[in-house]
C-alpha cells in the first residue's frame, strides 16, 4: 500500500491542488525579515505593529462533541453561517478533521437555507456521489464497494478524490439526508473514465445497438485498462484518439443527449490535463464556468437559495492567491457584491497532522494560535477591517507576505485540533 503521501503528490500533479505548493509558503516565511527601525517612514511608525496581543482579540476556540458545537468560537462560526449566501471551506485535503466537521455542519447549513453543496469533484462525477448515497445510512457501504471496483492498481486510488475515506462518506451521507443538491464543479479525475463509461453503457440497456455498443465498449475498455497501468504522461489524449474511443463515439446518435453531455465533459478533463499544457488558468475558468451554470439554475427557481463550497484553501480565496489567478472564492465575492449579500470565505491550513508541527506554512504568526485539543477560529475579516482603519499596520512585520495574503483573503482561518489521515474506504 502506498503511503499518503505518494497519493497527496499524484492528486497534486494531476489535479493542480495546493499541498504541491505549501513548502514554497513555508521558505517564503523563513525567508522575510523585519524593516530595520530607522528605515521606517514617519507616518507608517505612528501606527502600532500588529502583535500577538491584538491578534488574540480576533481568536476563539470551540470542539466538536458528538456532532454538536461547544465553545465561544462556534458562536462566531455559526453567525457567518447564517449571514452569508456563500460559505466558501478552503481545506487541506486528507483531514479526518475536517470531514468530521464538515458532517457537523450539515444540519446548521440546512437550517440556515443552504439549498446546494459543490464539492471538487467533476460534474459527472458529483452525480455518481448522489446515486450511492440515495439511501440513507448506506452511503459509506456502497462508497466502499465502489472505491473498490474501480481503484487504480498502479495508484491505489479510486476514481472521485475528496471522497476517498470512511469520513467523507460519513459527510456525504449527512447531506444526502437532506434536500441540498449536490454538485461538481472541477473536471473529471484522470481516472473516471471506466465508471463513466460502465454507466453510459449501462444507460443503453433498452437500445435495440446494446449488444453492439457493448461489444465496442468491452474493446475500449481493455485499452483504458491498459493505459491506467502506468497513467504517467498524456495518456487521455492517447485513449481519445485511438481507434477504439473513435469507434465507441460514433456509436451515440447526435441527439442522444446524456451520451453526447457525458463524451463532452471526458474530453474537457483531457483539455484540462493535458492539452492546454496543465494550464491552472483554464481549469479555474473550468470551475467558475461549471459553477455559474449550476447557480444561475438554481437562483432562476429559488432567489433565497445558499451556497456551501468545498474545495482546496487555494481556490477559495476571495483574491488571486490560487496561484495568480481568480478562483470560485473570487467568483463568489464577486457574486456577493453584485447582490449585496455576504460571502465567507475560510481558509483551513494544518497546524499539526499526523504528529507533525506545521506553523511554519501559511502564516506562523496566525498558526501559533493553534491548540491541539480544539478548533482554532481567527476572525480575518476583523483584522482585514482594522487594518483598513489603520489601528495598526502589518508593513513591517517580518510575517508581511503570509498575514497579507491571509488577512485580505479571507475572512477566517479554522485550525483543526491535533489531525491525522483518514482511514480509507475500499
Amino acid at each position: 500500500m502506498k503511503t499518503i503521501k505518494t497519493k497527496s503528490l499524484f492528486l497534486a500533479i494531476t489535479i493542480f491542488v495546493s499541498l504541491c505548493f505549501t513548502g514554497l509558503s513555508a521558505q517564503t516565511s523563513k525567508m522575510e525579515f523585519s524593516i530595520p527601525k530607522n528605515d521606517i517612514p514617519i507616518s507608517v511608525s505612528k501606527i502600532p505593529q500588529l502583535d500577538s496581543m491584538e491578534i488574540a482579540k480576533s481568536v476563539s476556540y470551540f470542539k466538536i462533541n458528538k456532532g454538536s458545537f461547544e465553545g465561544k468560537g462556534a458562536d462566531v462560526l455559526k453567525d457567518h453561517i447564517t449571514s452569508s449566501k456563500f460559505f466558501v471551506l478552503g481545506e487541506n485535503h486528507y483531514s479526518t478533521e475536517i470531514s468530521k466537521l464538515t458532517e457537523s455542519l450539515v444540519p446548521l447549513l440546512e437550517k440556515s437555507g443552504y439549498k446546494a453543496a459543490a464539492f471538487e469533484v467533476g460534474p459527472l462525477s458529483a452525480e455518481k456521489l448522489k446515486e450511492l448515497s440515495n439511501i440513507p445510512d448506506s452511503t459509506e457501504v456502497n462508497l466502499k464497494a465502489f472505491n473498490a471496483k474501480y481503484l487504480n492498481p498502479a495508484l491505489e486510488v479510486p476514481p472521485i478524490p475528496m471522497f476517498w475515506y470512511i469520513s467523507d462518506a460519513k459527510f456525504l451521507n449527512a447531506f444526502a439526508e437532506t434536500k441540498m443538491d449536490i454538485f461538481g464543479i472541477d473536471q473529471e479525475f484522470k481516472l473516471s473514465f471506466l465508471f463513466l463509461g460502465d454507466d453510459l453503457v449501462k444507460s443503453k440497456l433498452s437500445d435495440p445497438n446494446y449488444q453492439d455498443i457493448k461489444a465496442v465498449w468491452e474493446t475500449l475498455r481493455t485499452t483504458i485498462e491498459k493505459a491506467y497501468e502506468n497513467p504517467e504522461g498524456k495518456i487521455l489524449t492517447q485513449i481519445l484518439k485511438s481507434p477504439d474511443y473513435k469507434q465507441f463515439e460514433n456509436m451515440f446518435d447526435a441527439d442522444d443527449q446524456h451520451a453526447q453531455n457525458v463524451l463532452q465533459k471526458l474530453h474537457e478533463t483531457c483539455f484540462i490535463y493535458e492539452r492546454s499544457d496543465w494550464s491552472h488558468r483554464d481549469r479555474v475558468n473550468y470551475i467558475r464556468s461549471n459553477f455559474l451554470e449550476k447557480y444561475k439554475a438554481i437562483e432562476k427557481e429559488n432567489q433565497d437559495a445558499r451556497y456551501f463550497i468545498k474545495i482546496g484553501s487555494r481556490h477559495a480565496a476571495k483574491t488571486n492567491y490560487s496561484f495568480g489567478w481568480y478562483d470560485i472564492g473570487s467568483l463568489t465575492q464577486e457574486l456577493a457584491e453584485i447582490e449585496q449579500v455576504k460571502s465567507t470565505n475560510v481558509t483551513i491550513p494544518r497546524g499539526t497532522y499526523e504528529g507533525e508541527d506545521y506553523k511554519e506554512d501559511n502564516s506562523p504568526t496566525l498558526i501559533s494560535f493553534h491548540k491541539k485539543d480544539s478548533w482554532t477560529i481567527i476572525d480575518l475579516k476583523r483584522l482585514r477591517d482594522d487594518l483598513n482603519s489603520k489601528k495598526f499596520q502589518i508593513i513591517t512585520h517580518s510575517d508581511y507576505q503570509a498575514l497579507n495574503r491571509m488577512i485580505q483573503g479571507f475572512d477566517l482561518m479554522l485550525i483543526p485540533p491535533a489531525d491525522y489521515k483518514p482511514k480509507e474506504n475500499w
